[in-house]
């Protein structure tokens, strides 16, 4: 144990360390955004992530340090979280390995460094787990409450959390051994108390037309659109990368083995074996099925890696972990490599939000000096996000200027037809895909011209910024 402990104490003291290298990235800008206004739901998510940082920032202010800060904090307590679980399920020094293979992985790095939904939902979902576990394999019923409970946060963190109650279900129906639990009401109160806790969102988005359900659902990955083997070949290497190739690999064995012995020998399965299945077999094979006919996001199977990991540890050979360690340590040297070069690279610039202040500041100073103004972008919710943390006062705008993607910015209460007449000042990114938006934009604009260019130390320009003048307004474009 003490060996592992003081891997894990080093993991998370260097991952500290490095936070302050990484700029708050475009993503983190809009969940901040979440925080700023804050709501039951939004549109592309549940509401945790927006109050997880509204609290961090009434801690420690208005910044990078709370929003990062908060990530980091979050993800400690799943690390110890997935201590707790392994702890139950795995004997001996299993547990410790199971403890160093997660912590050491690129996916607790990446959700350590940059706050997302999938932060909350690590941790909230490894807690599921643990609650379930203790209330079936232990018989403490009270944990079926605290299952609920921590099922119902999971959901309000994001919407995969669906599988939870989904693979308690398939588990008690296929278990010889612990079907008759499905004729006691602990089960289905534990669900209830997650369906409740999951009012606000369904609240919110039945009130907006379940927007968020809809844009979350399978048909965003777009399959059938854009089947190319280039897909499956990125979504494989970026699954690599996070997990490292020994626990990939090792994952795909276990699938195979354990998938066949389920299905033809379905008593002779260890019943701890079947339950760390259930929460990671579904959601596994599913989403590559789906990255087979369209892209799909690295992150989808992040939490199904919970109990997959628990899984890896009880039967890996304990001569890999060593391969293991050596293979976590490369791609972690590779990726700080990456970002120590991204001053010259435009790309990773604008994804890591290093020109952020930056832009901001110039972005004020401009508005400043045209006060009937108002500011907006259309890539996405990237840049519109960036310039809306580090500039309270300003109300900026985003792509439903031009009536499109609102993103949340179209949930707040904003009123587009209230700007008719106005002139805008219009944030183009360089590296942005909106060059194709210059005749829509013309539609929206009685006239459109350069007007500045906002440049960043090592790069000859990184936005454009255009005096859009006279706005006709979405409904008459």
């Amino acid at each position: 144990m003490k060996k592992a402990l003081i891997i894990v104490i080093i993991l998370n003291i260097l991952r500290l360390a490095f936070m302050p290298f990484i700029g708050l990235t475009p993503q983190e800008s809009y969940f901040a955004y979440y925080a700023d206004h804050l709501s039951l739901s939004y549109y592309d998510h549940p509401p945790m992530v927006g109050y997880t940082i509204w609290l961090f920032m009434k801690l420690f202010g208005h910044n990078m340090f709370a929003v990062k800060f908060a990530s980091f904090v979050i993800t400690l307590l799943a690390q110890l979280a997935f201590f707790a679980l392994s702890s139950r399920v795995l004997r001996s020094d299993r547990k410790y390995l199971a403890w160093v293979i997660f912590c050491s992985s690129m996916m607790v790095t990446s959700l350590s460094l940059q706050n997302c939904p999938d932060v909350v939902l690590t941790l909230f979902w490894t807690l599921s787990l643990w609650a379930l576990y203790r209330a079936i394999f232990d018989g403490e019923n009270r944990f079926w409450i605290y299952a609920g409970i921590f099922m119902g946060l999971a959901f309000d963190s994001k919407y995969p959390a669906i599988g939870l109650p989904a693979g308690l279900l398939v588990f008690l129906l296929f278990s010889g051994r612990y079907r008759h639990m499905l004729t006691k009401p602990w089960p289905y109160l534990s669900i209830l108390i997650m369906v409740a806790l999951a009012l606000p969102v369904l609240i919110w988005n039945a009130q907006n037309g379940f927007v968020s359900f809809r844009i979350n659902s399978v048909l965003r990955s777009g399959p059938f659109d854009d089947m190319t083997p280039q897909n499956i070949f990125q979504f494989v290497l970026s699954q690599i990368i996070i997990l490292m190739p020994v626990l990939f690999v090792g994952l795909w064995q276990l699938f195979g083995k354990y998938m066949w012995r389920i299905v033809t020998k379905p008593n002779q399965t260890n019943p701890e074996v079947w339950f760390l299945f259930c929460f990671f077999m579904p959601i596994f094979l599913g989403v590559y099925l789906v990255s087979l006919f369209g892209e799909v996001k690295y992150n989808w199977l992040i939490p199904t890696y919970i109990s997959g990991i628990v899984l890896m540890a009880r039967f890996m050979e304990l001569r890999w972990q060593r391969w293991n360690w050596y293979c976590s340590i490369a791609v972690h040297v590779v990726a700080i490599y990456v970002i120590w070069i991204a001053p010259h690279s435009d790309y990773v610039r604008y994804d890591l939000g290093l020109d952020s202040v930056r832009l901001a500041s110039s972005i004020d100073s401009i508005h400043k000096s045209n006060p009937n103004t108002f500011v907006f972008a259309t890539d996405g919710y990237k840049t519109a996000s960036k310039i809306s943390f580090y500039n309270r006062n300003d109300t900026v705008y985003g792509p439903q200027i031009i009536g499109q993607t609102p993103y949340h910015f179209g949930y707040i209460g904003l009123d587009t037809d209230k700007l008719k007449g106005r002139d805008g000042i219009w944030v183009k990114p360089k590296m942005s895909s909106s060059n194709s938006q210059f005749p829509l934009i013309n539609n929206y604009f009685a006239d459109v011209r350069w007007m500045y260019c906002v440049k960043v130390p090592g790069e000859p320009e990184a936005y454009n910024v255009f005096y859009c003048k006279g706005y006709k307004g979405v409904s008459e474009k």
